[in-house]
């Protein structure tokens, strides 16, 4: 036999004083680990041992070395091994949490916590509580916190959905780590109750009729199979049918989030619509983010006593949030209104635009162009002499006159597109009846083109590539760029610094490449680029005049070819117009505003019957297979007056939000961290967790985000440059 060790020789008295306690059974065969013993031995002291109780008696006795030890427990480690440091070696084979599963049930924005507890479950099927400090994660933190020590989490209700939590232990005497799982399911349900609603209501649509469209409501916005970013304003939901007296039941509906809402018809005013509440519509975008979310209005007539059944409208959003803002003209003010990403306000940063020369009266702004970063918007100065100018977005332009870089005096122009550096922009200009000339933005002064020069006649509608080598414009126009009813895209290389090749023909409003183009359709119009300079949206129609003229969209290659029409974008009537593309993708998306003179919604709430332009947004793929229509149906953009013709709608950049401001996706943060305050209330942009910190290139608000040896430059985490 072995020499017994000083300090073993000291447990054993106290080892069979504990064993004489138990309920052990026979002793067995000798042994060197529990897998050598009979089913229910475990392996002690060299010898099979048929009770649990031996294990779970050393454990209570306080783990001392040796006591109810396995010699060669977790990864063959020793009984002398397991006793080094003072801590039995125990044969856990799992950790197990309590409870495996959870569903907690919610309102959206509010906290909802659960605590587990964690615990080791033995080779022999026996468990340990005691002693045992497991370290708590979740996987998805969109979901929820874990508390890494008290293992208490909890949701915050901005959506539903599930995840798993983790508890991590070592086992003890040993130096493997085991790990278990459990799932949270977060259920987020509202319901909202309007003024007037009895509280018999559910017993209204107990039974319901089949849809008829001129008895049922008759949902009108959203549009069915709509696709929206997560972070846009809620949709203002709106229906046809519907008088006074009438209930209707609201339903907007994902598996994990259910939103529902009551309300009486009251008379004038109401408008057979509903403006879905802020948070409500937040946890229905983000939850089960790629489930397509049902929409319903049932309806009980108050003339029929009866109710019936809604038509199905449904919504999907893009794993992406749209930023930036966006800058259109209300044909109807003369006016350019800015509307930032995520709201619903229309802001006049410009109340009161210079002036035309000669006319104090005449204020109108027009034909606008924004700079790719976002800092500069050029415009036009009234419907005739077409004097222009250039603003500094960032500079306060409330005032009368608001300031300008140099006087709208100087030069004339209709349309013009800016290059990548913001330093130049390309502008038409006569003689007859629109040629193009390159001017200093800055200073308003006009610079000679060199190499092939620009064209001075019979083009129109430029717009320069992001990467900076091409100006896509329409040549063989008649017009200055509205009512020409032939065109042709065509494409000049810019070779270096204010320099230009030869236009070059690229795409013929009458090819017959261009698929499915109604013969009346001869004139293309407004081509802009994809973010990746790849590609090129423009509009096909009878001319280029929103107002009156059909017109639909197609998408291309930069080289002319793989022509598609966005047929789900178009909708059923020919009715698009002036594309205007995001500087950004996003989740898997390009995103374009185009003007449509569809119906929007209802006609009380809406613009049904109206034919009157409104700007609308289409998410279109990145990589769509072969001969598919990339396009997807597209939403109205929240914010702008349906009351007005609204056009020219110019997307900017718009700056990450600092910590502190409010959110409603992580990707609006810095620290690409949206989240409730801890004392609760909207989300905020919120400091990463001390444990995740932002790896170089990621984005950042203070250089504090950023892991060890990174600099928070410019709101991105990097490297020492120096």
């Amino acid at each position: 036999m072995p020499p017994v060790t000083t300090s073993l020789r000291r447990l054993l008295p106290l080892l069979w004083l504990t064993l004489a306690g138990c309920t052990c059974g026979p002793t067995g065969k000798p042994c060197r680990t529990s897998d050598e013993c009979n089913t229910g031995q475990v392996c002690i002291q060299g010898q099979c041992r048929g009770g649990t109780s031996d294990v779970d008696s050393g454990v209570r006795a306080g783990g001392s070395a040796g006591a109810g030890a396995d010699a060669g427990s977790m990864a063959g480690g020793s009984a002398a091994g397991g006793a080094a440091g003072g801590m039995a070696v125990l044969d856990a084979v799992a950790v197990e949490i309590d409870p495996p599963m959870a569903t907690l049930t919610t309102t959206p924005g509010n906290a909802i916590r659960q605590t587990f507890t964690a615990k080791l479950r033995l080779r022999d099927g026996s468990f340990r509580t005691a002693g045992v400090i497991p370290t708590w994660s979740v996987m998805t933190r969109t979901y929820g916190d874990m508390n890494s020590v008290t293992g208490e989490f909890t949701a915050t209700g901005a959506q539903g959905g599930t995840t798993t939590i983790s508890a991590s232990v070592v086992a003890p005497g040993t130096s493997t780590t085991l790990v278990g799982t459990a799932s949270v399911t977060i259920q987020l349900t509202r319901t909202v109750t309007g003024p007037g609603i009895p509280g018999t209501i559910l017993s209204n649509f107990a039974t319901l009729l089949p849809f008829d469209p001129t008895l049922s409501a008759d949902l009108a916005y959203p549009l069915d199979h709509a696709v929206m970013p997560q972070n846009v304003f809620p949709a203002d939901l709106q229906w046809l049918n519907g008088a006074p007296g009438d209930f209707f039941r609201v339903t907007l509906k994902k598996p994990n989030a259910e939103i529902i809402a009551f309300f009486q018809h009251s008379g004038p005013g109401f408008d057979n619509h509903w403006l879905v509440e802020a948070a409500a519509w937040r946890a229905f975008a983000q939850t089960n983010p790629d489930v397509e979310g049902v929409i319903t209005v049932d309806r009980w007539s108050a003339a029929t006593q009866a109710a019936y059944r809604s038509n199905e409208v449904r919504v999907r959003f893009a794993r992406a949030a749209l930023t930036g803002s966006v800058y259109y003209w209300a044909v109807n003010e003369g006016r350019v209104y800015r509307i930032d990403d995520g709201t619903n306000q229309r802001i006049a940063f410009m109340p009161t635009p210079p002036s035309v020369p000669g006319s104090e009266t005449d204020r109108c702004l027009g034909c606008h162009t924004v700079s790719p970063s976002g800092r500069y918007m050029a415009g036009r100065m009234g419907g005739g002499d077409n004097f222009g100018t250039v603003f500094d977005l960032t500079a306060n332009l409330t005032g009368d006159p608001p300031p300008s870089l140099f006087s709208a005096m100087q030069q004339k122009w209709w349309f013009s597109t800016w290059s990548p550096n913001e330093d130049r922009l390309i502008i038409t200009t006569g003689p007859s009846p629109t040629g193009l000339s390159l001017m200093n933005a800055m200073t308003g002064v006009l610079v000679p083109p060199l190499g092939a020069g620009l064209p001075a006649n019979n083009v129109t509608h430029p717009a320069w590539s992001p990467d900076g080598t091409a100006i896509a414009l329409v040549s063989d126009v008649s017009d200055w760029g509205t009512d020409y009813q032939d065109g042709t895209i065509s494409l000049i290389p810019v070779t270096g610094p204010d320099t230009f090749g030869a236009m070059q023909p690229l795409l013929s409003g009458v090819s017959p490449s261009i698929p499915n183009r109604p013969a009346n359709l001869r004139a293309p119009s407004y081509p802009v680029w994809t973010p990746d300079s790849r590609r090129i949206v423009f509009a096909q129609g009878a001319s280029a005049r929103s107002s009156t003229q059909p017109a639909i969209l197609y998408i291309m290659q930069r080289d002319g070819s793989d022509i598609r029409q966005l047929s789900k974008a178009n909708g059923p009537r020919d009715l698009s117009f002036e594309p205007r593309m995001s500087p950004f993708d996003s989740g898997g998306y390009y995103w374009l505003a185009f003007l449509s003179r569809r119906d929007y919604g209802n006609a009380p709430a809406g613009t049904r019957g109206a034919n009157r332009e409104q700007i609308w947004v289409t998410a279109i793929k990145k990589n769509p297979a072969a001969g598919e229509d990339p396009s997807e149906v597209g939403y109205w953009l929240p914010g702008q007056s349906a009351q007005s013709r609204n056009i020219s709608a110019y997307w900017a950049a718009r700056a990450c939000r600092q910590t502190g401001v409010g959110c409603s996706v992580n990707s609006e943060c810095c620290t690409n961290e949206c989240r409730p305050p801890a004392a609760g209330g909207p989300s905020v942009c919120s400091p990463p967790p001390a444990n995740m910190c932002r790896v170089e290139g990621q984005s950042c608000s203070m250089t504090s985000d950023c892991c060890t040896t990174l600099t928070c430059t410019n709101n991105v985490c990097s490297g020492d440059i120096n």
